[in-house]
């Protein structure tokens, strides 16, 4: 009963001691896990009253103590962790067991230091030790009667305080019931049915119709294009994925955020994919992937906020998530990881924004509220600038190709009409004009497109080609046999270029 009532009073110390955080107790209160800071590093203290009659029970006891401090130590991301795991007994085991906690000192970055308070101990030993974890301690003798309430008083404290921290949690991590998580599931599956009906939803053309991000007509001011994409999807795959990511993830941060704030962080998030994908990647695409890494970002927030809780919870799963979307991301083509990485960053500042439900801290708000602003605004501007603009070179050619091909020219010369303007050096982008100003019959304009093709590349066969049809279409003969010339001398081998070759000499002649 003596060791009994000194386990109550350094439990109870603990208990009242807001530097030690209870993490888990037993039913039947032996075993008791608190963490603490020591020193700003994350220290774990567990107390446990126990008897072990042979050496044997205290490895078993040592055993599970290290597998659980190893868990906590993944779960929390430390790359080591120091626990005190405090025994309070009757006696020490009869066998050798100071060999037993030697065995255990440290082990794959866990670092246990093993205390056994013994019957044999008079008062000052433990008033020492609870001195040394900076607890109060009360020695005053109590009776059995007395010990009995003092046990039912101390464990309806360790109940409270287990309720108060679940209750603290719950009120986190449900603010209310999810509702635009649902909406937006709904309108990304409605506008695939949309785009199948339409021509497809693989189909670039149909895709670039009804709003999927591409550069150059943002460019030119279609600037709905940061947010439009988000409820596009390309082909089913991608549809089914980002839908399950959504169903599973949205609700949960919706949850904890509420529905206004999870409105703001779900578009924002979104636009802020997009604003990544037109930075760094010049391909057409779409997707909620951006938003959906939002979701991660305004996770990771909490993981700001409660760190403690976020790592206890969440968070090593949530950070296995992320590491290894990206890591898919940059290893498989095709991927936008611009878009993904832009999103989780626009989800974390997000959150940082509008904070947790019932939470304020103004000055940081405001603070990264202008930081985002600046940020965005910087990205703008040099996502408007001719160098970055000059990287979409490639996608423009295959979008003005396919529109060439459907005799869409009036879309050909829109999504060549950003190059040209900007001077553009690509031989491709005059190459293309000249095509499409050839089928408008524009033929003065379509020679002054090739000559200026020639002119960046002077090893532009299909050029020269095009161009000796175009002069000799105007009766330039001379300059046709020069650029037809060109042509059999650049690409000797073929009948094309050999038969307008023998024309035009033959013509002469």
């Amino acid at each position: 009963m003596k060791q009994d009532f000194r386990y109550l009073r350094i439990v109870d110390g603990l208990l009242q001691n807001e530097s030690y955080q209870l993490l888990q107790a037993s039913e039947d209160l032996t075993q008791l896990w608190f963490e603490t800071k020591e020193n700003r590093k994350t220290k774990v203290l567990r107390i446990a009253r126990k008897d072990f009659t042979w050496s044997n029970l205290l490895e078993r006891d040592m055993e599970h103590v290290h597998r659980r401090v190893a868990t906590l130590r993944k779960q929390w991301l430390k790359k080591e962790l120091f626990i005190q795991n405090v025994y309070i007994v009757d006696d020490y085991p009869l066998n050798q067991w100071e060999s037993v906690l030697h065995s255990y000192e440290e082990r794959k970055k866990v670092f246990i230091d093993t205390v056994l308070l013994t019957e044999q101990e008079d008062e000052s030993s433990y008033e020492q030790f609870a001195q040394n974890i900076h607890i109060d301690y009360d020695s005053s003798p109590l009776g059995d009667e007395e010990l009995s309430l003092y046990h039912e008083r101390v464990k309806q404290n360790v109940i409270y305080v287990m309720n108060k921290q679940k209750k603290k949690e719950q009120d986190i991590f449900n603010r209310g019931k999810p509702f635009f998580a649902y909406i937006f599931l709904s309108i990304q599956v409605a506008m695939f049915l949309f785009l199948e009906l339409n021509g497809g939803s693989e189909n670039n053309l149909t895709l670039l119709e009804y709003g999927a991000k591409y550069n150059p007509y943002i460019v030119e001011g279609e600037w709905w294009r940061f947010f439009t994409p988000i409820v596009l999807h390309i082909g089913l795959l991608h549809l089914l994925m980002n839908s399950f990511a959504l169903y599973y993830l949205g609700p949960l941060v919706e949850k904890i955020y509420g529905r206004i704030r999870f409105f703001f962080i779900y578009i924002f998030a979104g636009f802020a994919g997009t604003l990544g994908s037109f930075i760094f990647s010049s391909s057409l695409s779409a997707g909620a992937s951006g938003a959906i890494f939002g979701c991660f970002g305004a996770l990771l927030f909490i993981g700001r906020a409660y760190p403690n809780l976020f790592l206890r919870t969440m968070g090593y799963n949530i950070m296995m998530v992320i590491g290894i979307n990206l890591v898919f991301g940059f290893v498989v083509p095709g991927i936008d990881n611009a878009g993904h990485i832009g999103g989780l960053i626009g989800g974390f500042l997000a959150a940082s924004i509008v904070h947790l439900p019932k939470h304020k801290r103004l000055g940081m708000q405001l603070l990264t509220l202008l930081f985002t602003i600046t940020l965005v605004t910087s990205l703008l501007i040099y996502g408007f600038s001719e160098k970055n603009i000059e990287k979409d070179t490639n996608s423009a050619l295959s979008i003005a190709s396919q529109y060439i091909e459907k005799e869409k020219y009036d879309e050909a010369n829109r999504a060549l009409a950003p190059f040209i303007e900007n001077k553009s050096k690509d031989s491709r982008v005059y190459f293309l004009a000249s095509i499409v100003k050839f089928q408008e019959n524009e033929i003065e304009q379509a020679k002054n497109y090739l000559e200026v093709a020639v002119k960046y590349n002077n090893q532009f066969h299909e050029a020269y080609y095009n161009l000796a049809l175009i002069y000799r279409e105007l009766g330039e003969f001379d300059q046709a046999k020069d650029a037809i010339n060109q042509a059999v001398k650049l690409h000797p081998n073929d009948n094309q270029y050999n038969e307008l070759w023998q024309k035009l000499h033959n013509k002469s002649s």
